[in-house]
This record gives structure tokens, C-alpha cells and sequence, in this order.
């Protein structure tokens, strides 16, 4: 997870957006990154991106600031080697950007229940939906035991094993036991609350799209219509 939100902080009106509205937005930001090869278009993007998600109050701590600082430094200069363009580098840059940034508007803004409540909604067969649930939590979960396994195996460190083989020993192998732990328990909770697909699931409180999904599409829909003018009308 790139960012995380601070504890204790209320829901913002990201949070209450419809989960559909903030998945759509993020794949067809991603998309248009495609195409865009301009970067002040890309920029536009990558802008209305951070600014929705400061408007989550989801921030990056100082560590994860820098690390992405750094990261997507190397990542400029490595292209700027290879192409010795610029404006080729920060393109390549920016697009990555995007798409680093552009989902979790979906993930860290929205809860589980608010996902299982709209895909309750759509016509999905119950096992596919299920199935999308299970895949939603499992990555997170996943990366919380990853943390725990590198701290046990810091705790743990000896100086003459080889980086290689403390990765493998002290984070692959438990993982892997781990992912086989949570399909049994995931498979015996399914089977204890007595889950069928066949059956018709229902909701009490199914997410409906609203005013303010309406002006999050519009919002999302101007910062992709200027970032296209910048790409392609400006110089028309």
C-alpha cells in the first residue's frame, strides 16, 4: 500500500462515493494515460489525482515520500539514459504515475461492506462476486503479513546468511504456508455460514448513486477533457 490514511480520521465524502464511480474514474484516468504523450497532460492527471486523494486525507508518511521520491527518480534517469530526451523520460514518468496512484482512490477509500453492498446491486453471479471480494481483502492482508515477516526476520538476522537466502527463508517460504492458511479458513468460514452461490443474497442498504457521484464523474471528466486539449488541441 503507497498510502495510508491517518487513524482516527472521520470519512470524508470520497469515502461515501459510490465504489463504482471512484473505479471508473481510476481505470479510465489509467487508460487515457495511454494514449497522452504530452506531459503537462499527463500532469493534469496525476494532479487530479493527488488532489482527490488529499481530499480523503490520505497522505504518505515521510519514509514513503521519500522512497517514492526516489524511486521515480532513478525511474527518470534510467529513461533519460536510454532515450536522452526529456521530455521522453518524464512522459514514461508521469504516465507510471498515474497509474500507480490512479486505484487506490477505489482501494483506500472504500470499505468491504461498501464493495460487497454494490456488487450485490449488479447482476454478477454470487460466486463471481464472492470470488472479487476474496481476491479485494486477500492483497491486503498479504501485504500486513509481508511487514510482520520482515520484522521477525530483521529481529532474527544473521550476518553470514546471503540477502538471497534470508529472503527465501524468512519471507517466501512463510508466505507461502500463510496464503494456504488463509484459502482453508476462507474455504471453512463459507462452509460454516452455509454460502451457495444458488442461493439470492440480500441488502438492506444498497449504495445508490448520488449528487455527489455525480459532480466526482464531472470533476474526473474535466481533468481528462483538459488533459486532451493540452495533448491534442493545442497544437491543432
Amino acid at each position: 500500500m503507497i498510502f495510508a490514511r491517518r487513524r482516527n480520521s472521520p470519512a470524508t465524502v470520497i469515502h461515501r462515493l459510490h465504489p463504482f464511480s471512484k473505479m471508473a474514474a481510476g481505470m479510465g484516468l489509467s487508460a487515457l494515460a495511454l494514449c497522452l504523450h504530452s506531459p503537462a497532460a499527463l500532469a493534469v492527471l496525476l494532479a487530479f489525482v493527488f488532489t482527490v486523494l488529499a481530499a480523503a486525507r490520505i497522505r504518505p508518511t515521510l519514509r514513503q515520500l521519500l522512497s517514492l521520491l526516489a524511486f521515480f527518480t532513478v525511474f527518470s534517469a534510467v529513461n533519460f539514459v536510454i532515450n536522452h530526451d526529456p521530455a521522453h523520460a518524464a512522459t514514461y514518468t508521469l504516465r507510471f504515475a498515474v497509474f500507480l496512484t490512479a486505484m487506490p482512490m477505489l482501494s483506500l477509500t472504500t470499505d468491504p461492506q461498501q464493495l460487497t453492498r454494490a456488487l450485490a446491486a449488479t447482476p454478477l453471479p454470487a460466486g463471481i462476486s464472492m470470488a472479487l471480494l476474496l481476491v479485494w481483502r486477500f492483497f491486503p492482508l498479504l501485504a500486513a503479513d509481508v511487514r510482520q515477516m520482515r520484522q521477525a526476520a530483521r529481529l532474527r538476522d544473521r550476518g553470514d546468511i546471503s540477502p538471497a537466502r534470508r529472503l527465501y527463508r524468512g519471507v517466501l517460504v512463510p508466505l507461502a504456508f500463510s496464503v494456504i492458511e488463509y484459502t482453508d479458513r476462507v474455504t471453512l468460514a463459507l462452509e460454516l455460514r452455509g454460502f451457495s452461490p444458488d442461493v439470492d443474497r440480500t441488502c438492506a442498504n444498497r449504495p445508490r448513486i448520488g449528487q455527489a457521484d455525480v459532480m466526482f464523474s464531472l470533476l474526473a471528466l474535466t481533468a481528462s477533457c483538459a488533459a486532451a486539449w493540452l495533448q491534442w488541441g493545442v497544437g491543432a
